[in-house]
């Protein structure tokens, strides 16, 4: 677009995180209200400020949902492992691994399938894996105060310690790959229900 008609910013990735079906008129509602409203109310940053926050409530309902499960299942076992101390952690490592990369992968395909695009799995993916790595942080924060008054059983001791370390790059890198793929997936299946809707009846 021209300098007259700016465009907002990260334009581009908002559709990722929107259904197929009324993309366009979405898109075109919030471009009619940032150009013909919000620019001349607010100005370029002030219009731009409230387009930001338009996207985020698009992001946040498309990926807070997945984040939040991972983030679940993984302060899930961290309680697990203090209440319930263990010497193998294996067992419990894989379950929720493999656990968590089911979910990043079905928050693709869904995203893949709503949205018919790939990216959108990764997209989703992502910030998902984000809002996972905030949450357990912050558990991991708070489970730093907590270290004084178990430091008593080894175990659970143990168990604590393995809560603050948070694998923050591989929950960015696995579920990254898991959303793709799921994207991948779910894209594909939306094109195939799509097809079968159309073809004639024999």
């Amino acid at each position: 677009m021209s300098s007259a008609h700016p465009v907002p910013p990260f334009w581009d990735l908002l559709p990722l995180f929107l259904p197929a079906r009324g993309c366009d008129g979405i898109l075109g509602d919030l471009l009619e209200e940032y150009h013909d409203t919000q620019l001349a109310a607010r100005g370029t940053s002030g219009a731009n400020r409230w387009f930001v926050r338009q996207m985020l409530g698009f992001v946040g309902r498309a990926c807070l949902p997945w984040g939040l499960l991972v983030s679940a299942i993984m302060v899930g076992r961290d309680i697990l492992d203090v209440a319930v101390p263990t010497s193998d952690f294996r067992l419990r490592a894989a379950v929720t691994t493999w656990t968590c990369i089911s979910i990043f992968g079905a928050a693709g395909i869904y995203a893949g399938w709503r949205a018919q695009r790939v990216l959108s799995g990764t997209a989703v993916a992502v910030v998902a894996a984000i809002v996972t790595c905030v949450i357990s942080t912050l558990y991991a924060a708070a489970a730093v105060l907590l270290a004084p008054s178990i430091t008593g059983n080894a175990l659970a001791y143990r168990g604590l310690i393995e809560a603050l370390d948070v694998p923050v790059v591989p929950i960015l890198i696995l579920g990254t790959l898991a959303g793709t793929i799921g994207g991948g997936i779910g894209r594909g299946l939306s094109g195939l229900s799509s097809g079968l809707r159309v073809s004639p009846r024999t």
